[in-house]
Parts: structure tokens; C-alpha cells; sequence
């Protein structure tokens, strides 16, 4: 399912790469969702506690916050975690209420990463009265108890939990001028602050579209990490034009080897013209430090009528404008249900790049009932060898997609190759290609298709699925990643619409390109499991070019590979 044009604007201050699950709230109830008081919690083992829930004992430590916490075992010399630490705990969660053991990882072995500063206030405080190797029990007060509010469904109340700590994973240390830039600090053209933390050992700056590997860490003004790639252990590799106007200033002004700590105001975080998820209000403090930059192949110039379409374009019944650049050989126009092979390059109407197969050097391949409307409707006019410019309005574009760029939008594109494509199954049970028909085996339709069935679960935004075959331990996929996987969809009156299996290639695409019901239950399933996946239309393509409707799809997660 090749749903949009690719394009993976990659927000560096609210990447999320972790190899591992980390839960960021200290009130969950499910080890899937990492949430407190699920409406609809697993079934776990009931545990009896070794305290009184109801009474804390008399030697319990009070705060001012209304946490309650007693050591269980003590270890006098054993390291303390601070605010911004990861640790590893096993833990056991019980409902006050009712005595409801509603989570425990004790007896699997395998303690949980718990990120401090992006969890619950309670247990942000409580865990760093806690040394490596200690035991205590928790009293967290609905006030402190939930990251955010609780769950839908549930009512407050306080959660009582024991908690081991078995491990410290230390964060990057605060900077001591963090949310306070120094007056020595330099600026950029931007007027963004700025000081140099180490030299770099390179000669060169980054160029936009040049790919950059860098680790970075950010601070709010308080001293509070709210993102680590070094925490992570993972760094970021993407051409400076794929992130944030800020990000991309910043990047394209450091040398191989430099480490650097910027002073960023939070309302400058923006994407398409919107803030970013998750930003902290305030000053906030980045230290950066570039890695390694490999060049890239420098894109086509800026187009001189980037901001609206000229004179003498031409305009599709649909609205999209378009010129003739360079006209080619080929006599066969694509069908929208072809896939095609083009170079392009696209910009927004200020003249920003905002994405480039050129740069790349790849080609990019894609059907055409997979993209934008806009897409769909311009390359409808080509022909192989030919050169246009388009000018797409933005409701045939990405208006009010999130992560998208917004507006009009200006694509050069190249069209190097129709590659005819099966069409969908015919009542006969034959697919055509090219026009000439073929005996294929039709796919048996899941005897579920019309609606999930009742022991389906449904993940955060709302998309059903079952597992259909499980491999204990598996790795999942984040969405930074890019999964490699076979599919089969059909629509709920059990019509099937698309197949990679028929073609024998599996999809290989980043996951934030693919519709958002994908993106929302992929990092569900681990490779070499199979799964079938109900997907609400306004998860889907609601509005867009592609079916309508719930959307069923049987898929097979069979790698998945990070940036």
C-alpha cells in the first residue's frame, strides 16, 4: 500500500527510536500501553502486597506532595537516580480501592525501563528516594499518581506499588547555564543563541541536503530532559531539510566532531506552522553534537515561480497547475491504479524544500491510487521521459495532515517508467495486466471481514487487530523505522483491493509515510508475526484518493530496520 508520496519529515525534538518499550508513565496498569487504570485491564496474576494498602505503616515517609513511601530493604551505599535518569525496576501495581493487583513484571524477569522525567510526578519524586538494589512501597495519590489524566473510563484514586530498582542508566548532566544563555553566547543569522561546547574536527558545514548523524539531548528551562538520542543510544541520521526550520539552521552550521548547546525559545519548535507535540513552554536548551555528514546530491534550484503558478500553466478539471519542462518519448500514459518510477523534488511556496528523491539518488517508486490527489491527477498527464511542474492546491495536497507541509505545494517531477499493474480481482476471479487476463488464485476472504470480532484488542487510536501468529520476544518496530512487510486488504463487504503477495514483493516504506492506522499498529506487532488489522476510515483514507470505509487487512511484519 503505497498511500502517500515519500515523505518522512523526521521531527527531531519529539523522535521517539527507543530499541526497547519504555513506559512513560509510573501508573500503568497494562504492559502495552503503559497507561494508568486501563478501562479494560490484562488479566494478571493476583499478588498479595506486603503492607497494609489502605493504612501506610506508621514509619512511612509523607511529603509535601502527598506521596507516602516506605523502604522495604536498604542498601546504605548504593547510588540514588536523579530526575532525568532511566531506571530498570521490577514493580507490582495495586488499586487502593479494591486491592486489585492490576500489573506486575516480577515474575517474567525482565525489569521495566522507566524514563523519571516523563513519568508520573509521583513517581518522578518517590524513585529518587530509592537506592540501586532497594525495595519500597508507594503511595501515590490520584494528584500525583497519573501522567496527565487517567484513563477514559476510570475514576482517580490512589495506586500503591512496590518497586526494585535494578538498574541506573545515567543521563547526559544538566548544563549549568540551562534555560539561561550566557552573555558570551554567539548568534546565528537567525539571531539563535549559541556556544560552543567542543571544537569539531571537520572543515566543512553540513549543507541542507547533505545527511547528518548527531546525537543531541534538551533541557526545558527547569533542567528537565524531555528527549536523549544519548539516552537512547541511538543517533539521529537525516538531511537537515527534513527537520524543523530552526533544526535545520543548526545543523547546517556545524562541523564533523562539534558539540554545541543552543538556547532555543519553544515557540520557534514549529512544523507546517504548528508547535510540536510534547514541546515544553519556555527557553529550551539543546546540546547537539554532530556526528558525521555524508554528502548528499545537491537537488534542483529553487524555481523562480516557486510562489505561484505563472501566466502561461495549464490546470487540470481538479485544479492543479502545471508546466511542461522537458518533453519525453514514451507513448503510454499510467493507468491510477499503475505504479510508477519518478524523480522529484518538491518545495513549499517560500521556497523550502521540503523533500527530494534526487537527493537521495533513488528514484522512488509508488501506484498511483497510493499518493496524494494531487499526485494522482498531474501524472495522469504524463508520459515516460516527460518533465513537469506542478503547482498542487492544498486540499489535493495535505491540508490539515499532521507532520505534513501545508499550503500550495510545487513538485518538479520526472517521470522515468509506467509499470502496468494488476487490477483488482474481477467477480470471474481473473486479474488483469496490461489489458490481458490471467488465472490467479483468488484470496480467501477472512470470514471476520465485515466487523472485528469480539476478542479483538484495539490499540491507542483506535484500530482493532488480533494476532494471528505470535513470536514471544520479537522485535517491533518504532516509527522512526522502516518495515519491510506483506499485506492483503480488502473492504468490509469482502472485497479485496490490494495485495503485495500476489506481486510476490513485500512493501518496504517508512512507517510515518503509510496511512495512520498503520503507523498505530505496527509498533504492536514484532517480526515474523502476522496479524489482522480493522482500520477506521478517518484512519485510513477518508476523503483521499483509495477505498473508503473500514479497511481490513491481514499483514506480515517480516523485518524492520531503523534510521
Amino acid at each position: 500500500m503505497r498511500t502517500v508520496l515519500l515523505f518522512a519529515m523526521v521531527l527531531v525534538a519529539c523522535q521517539r527510536t527507543e530499541e526497547k518499550k519504555v513506559i512513560t508513565t509510573g501508573s500503568g496498569s497494562a504492559a502495552t500501553t503503559g497507561s494508568a487504570g486501563s478501562a479494560a485491564p490484562p488479566k494478571v496474576e493476583q499478588i498479595r502486597p506486603p503492607l497494609d494498602l489502605a493504612n501506610p505503616p506508621i514509619d512511612a515517609v509523607k511529603t509535601s506532595t502527598g506521596l507516602v513511601y516506605k523502604k522495604l530493604t536498604s542498601v546504605a551505599d548504593a547510588p540514588a537516580p536523579k530526575r532525568n535518569d532511566t531506571v530498570l525496576i521490577t514493580y507490582t501495581g495495586w488499586r487502593q480501592s479494591t486491592g486489585e493487583t492490576f500489573y506486575s513484571n516480577r515474575s517474567n524477569g525482565q525489569p521495566m525501563p522507566l524514563q523519571l522525567a516523563n513519568t508520573a510526578p509521583g513517581f518522578t519524586e518517590a524513585l529518587q528516594f530509592v537506592r540501586k538494589g532497594e525495595r519500597a512501597m508507594l503511595w501515590l495519590p490520584p494528584e500525583i499518581g497519573y501522567k496527565g489524566a487517567p484513563p477514559a473510563g476510570t475514576a482517580p484514586e490512589t495506586l500503591v506499588y512496590e518497586v526494585e530498582i535494578v538498574d541506573i542508566l545515567p543521563a547526559p548532566a544538566v548544563p549549568e547555564d540551562v534555560g539561561k544563555p550566557p552573555a558570551t553566547a554567539e548568534k546565528l543569522k537567525s539571531g539563535l543563541l549559541y556556544r560552543v561546547v567542543k571544537p569539531g574536527t571537520g572543515k566543512e558545514k553540513a549543507r541542507t541536503f547533505d545527511t547528518v548523524t548527531f546525537n543531541y539531548s534538551a533541557w526545558d528551562a527547569d533542567g528537565r530532559m524531555f528527549d536523549s538520542t544519548e539516552m537512547r543510544k541511538r543517533p539521529a541520521t537525516v538531511p537537515p531539510f527534513r527537520q524543523t526550520v530552526v533544526m535545520e539552521e543548526i545543523l547546517t552550521s556545524m562541523t564533523a566532531g562539534e558539540r554545541r548547546r543552543f538556547w532555543i525559545p519553544s515557540e520557534k519548535m514549529t512544523s507546517a506552522g504548528k508547535p510540536l507535540p510534547g514541546m515544553p513552554a519556555g527557553v529550551l536548551t539543546y546540546e547537539i553534537e554532530m556526528i558525521t555528514i555524508a554528502k548528499g546530491t545537491e537537488p534542483p534550484p529553487v524555481p523562480r515561480d516557486v510562489k505561484e503558478p505563472p501566466a502561461d500553466a495549464q490546470k487540470t478539471a481538479k485544479g492543479v497547475f502545471y508546466k511542461v519542462l522537458k518533453q519525453g518519448t514514451g507513448d503510454t500514459k499510467p493507468a491510477p491504479t499503475d505504479k510508477v518510477k519518478v524523480h522529484y523534488t518538491g518545495w513549499t511556496t517560500d521556497g523550502r524544500m521540503f523533500d527530494s528523491s534526487v537527493v537521495k539518488n533513488e528514484p522512488s517508486e509508488f501506484s498511483l491510487d497510493g499518493v496524494i490527489v494531487g499526485w494522482t491527477d498531474g501524472l495522469s498527464l504524463m508520459r515516460a521521459g516527460d518533465r513537469y511542474r506542478f503547482w498542487i492546491p492544498d486540499e489535493l495536497a495535505y491540508k490539515g495532515a499532521a507532520g505534513r507541509p501545508q499550503g500550495m505545494l510545487v513538485f518538479d517531477i520526472e517521470l522515468l517508467e509506467v509499470m502496468p499493474q494488476r487490477k483488482p480481482l474481477t467477480e470471474t476471479g481473473r486479474v488483469e495486466v496490461g489489458g490481458e487476463p490471467l488465472k490467479v488464485e483468488t484470496g480467501v476472504v477472512p470470514p471476520d471481514v465485515a466487523a472485528p470480532p469480539a476478542d479483538a484488542k484495539k490499540s491507542p487510536k483506535g484500530v482493532f487487530y488480533k494476532i494471528l501468529t505470535s513470536v514471544p520476544g520479537a522485535k517491533r518496530p518504532t516509527l522512526a523505522d522502516t518495515i519491510t512487510a506483506h499485506y492483503t486488504g480488502w473492504t468490509t463487504d469482502g472485497k479485496e483491493f490490494d495485495s503485495s503477495k500476489k506481486s510476490g514483493r513485500p512493501l518496504v516504506y517508512p512507517l510515518t509515510s503509510l496511512i495512520k492506522g498503520w503507523q498505530d499498529v505496527f509498533p504492536l506487532i514484532g517480526v515474523g508475526e502476522s496479524a489482522r488489522i480493522w482500520v477506521p476510515e478517518e484512519l485510513a483514507y477518508k476523503g483521499k484518493s483509495g477505498p473508503q470505509g473500514m479497511l481490513v487487512f491481514d499483514i506480515e511484519l517480516l523485518d524492520t530496520k531503523g534510521p
